[in-house]
């Protein structure tokens, strides 16, 4: 995974390519290049508010797609199919939520899925992507996904989510549901109501949901309740994650794969943690690792040693209940010639983890929407770390748009689609509306990266 001094001058001299063309003279070189290393979504007409503000993938036997959404509860999501190759669709084949007859409320973060398990039978990448009302199945209103095929059903929720659902129905006042899954054949739905402190999860395979239940004393009362979740696929069962930023904490339980959860214990002790938490195979024991940012810094912390955890009762939120090894590194904004404005960054205000380079382990791709990209401020970068250094050259790659314009506050989302072998990136720019896959990478090995990628 670690970048060799060769992979490092090829980067130098293909800066152009790998770095998003911050060596280059055009000053679109998305535009005029046939085989572009990053390529815009067009934004279709019906979503003119905050297209990339969400975003969400799904693979399943080799064809990915990516949903793009925009304002919470008042736009829509478009969905493209990316293909299996490095031939994208640039152009939206679906969209959700788009002022149709049904009531739909998009959500913060919605999920995708290689497989859900609808109230007749599982289906291929479908998308949780908010509330509402469906006009097919037994559940007429509730959490809504939506699938390849078109079919479209909704999952009971919680009394008090069902109730406030109604509400928002009758009076056109929504509540955001944030969404999360891991990325199993047969993944686990996990899914928030910060406005009432609520959390849940939907089993694999399974449309009944399960509340989550915090120890007496857990201090939840947060309008930042549930902001952030992150779902762990971890051999024996799964960890969910919860954030609470506005209190600097991140809720952990764990389940085996039932309706039974147990709550682990609760991450915190410096400002912010939890402001956006993210899973994905890190190291290379098969087992996907937590990804935990704060106001500064990005940790990487082993996902198998989580769910190892035992049940507690304890309210204490901090790193140090955590046993040896839990640590798989940390990061700090790094900044490059064409980078700059790490204070200002908001550096990790969304996390993923890629695959880059098809070696069986990830990297760590970090947002800063706020970085000032060649003079261009907030226009925002993605930062690539290799999490088996704990030294400033963890900073292996960095991206960003070249026709990059002030504002375009690249990496507010961040998700990583599976192409063939291998992750390629894709990320939102809400700010002027862009989101943007990016193909190339300084770690794949020289004519391993297809046409886009010399």
């Amino acid at each position: 995974m670690r970048a060799s001094s060769l992979q490092l001058a090829r980067l130098a001299r293909l800066g152009c390519l790998a770095l998003g063309a911050s060596a280059c003279s055009w000053s679109r070189f998305e535009d005029v290049t046939q085989d572009s290393p990053v390529v815009l979504f067009e934004r279709p007409s019906y979503m003119n508010d905050g297209f990339g503000v969400s975003l969400s993938t799904a693979t399943n036997q080799g064809q990915s797609e990516v949903l793009v959404g925009g304002t919470t509860n008042i736009s829509a999501a478009a969905l493209y199919d990316i293909g299996d190759e490095d031939s994208p669709g640039t152009t939206a084949i679906d969209r959700y939520c788009a002022g149709d007859d049904q009531a739909c409320f998009l959500s913060s973060l919605t999920a995708g899925f290689a497989n859900a398990t609808g109230p007749d039978h599982s289906r291929p990448l479908c998308f949780a992507v908010g509330t509402g009302t469906v006009s097919g199945g037994p559940i007429k209103s509730g959490l809504v996904v939506r699938c390849q095929d078109t079919t479209e059903y909704a999952l009971g929720m919680p009394r008090a989510a069902q109730d406030l659902l109604a509400i928002a129905i009758a009076q056109n006042k929504p509540h955001d549901h944030p969404l999360a899954t891991d990325r199993a054949d047969e993944p686990v739905l996990l899914a928030s109501l910060p406005d009432e402190q609520l959390a849940w999860f939907y089993p694999a395979q399974s449309t009944q949901f399960s509340e989550l239940v915090l120890p007496d004393g857990a201090q939840k009362n947060d309008p930042s309740f549930g902001r952030s979740l992150a779902v762990l696929a971890v051999d024996g069962g799964r960890v969910l994650a919860l954030g609470v930023p506005g209190k600097s904490q991140v809720y952990l339980w764990k389940t085996d794969g039932s309706a039974n959860s147990s709550y682990i214990g609760c991450l915190g002790g410096s400002d912010g943690v939890g402001r956006a938490l993210a899973a994905g195979r890190v190291d290379r024991d098969g087992n996907d690792d937590l990804l935990v940012s704060d106001a500064s810094t990005v940790r990487v912390i082993d996902g198998a040693v989580l769910f190892q955890l035992p049940p507690t009762a304890s309210t204490e939120c901090s790193f140090s209940f955590l046993p040896p090894g839990a640590s798989l590194g940390s990061f700090g904004c790094g900044s490059t010639s064409s980078l700059t404005g790490c204070e200002e960054s908001e550096f990790g205000a969304a996390l993923a983890v890629a695959d880059l380079d098809g070696d069986g382990d990830g990297e760590v791709i970090v947002g800063a929407p706020k970085m000032t990209v060649r003079d261009h401020q907030n226009a925002g970068a993605l930062l690539i770390y290799d999490a088996e250094s704990s030294s400033d050259a963890a900073l292996v790659d960095a991206k960003f748009i070249s026709s990059a314009e002030d504002g375009d506050e690249l990496g507010r989302s961040i998700v990583t689609p599976h192409l063939a072998k291998r992750d390629i990136i894709a990320a939102g720019a809400p700010g002027n509306g862009k989101a943007a896959l990016f193909y190339c990478s300084a770690l794949l090995p020289h004519g391993a990266a297809g046409s886009r990628c010399p």
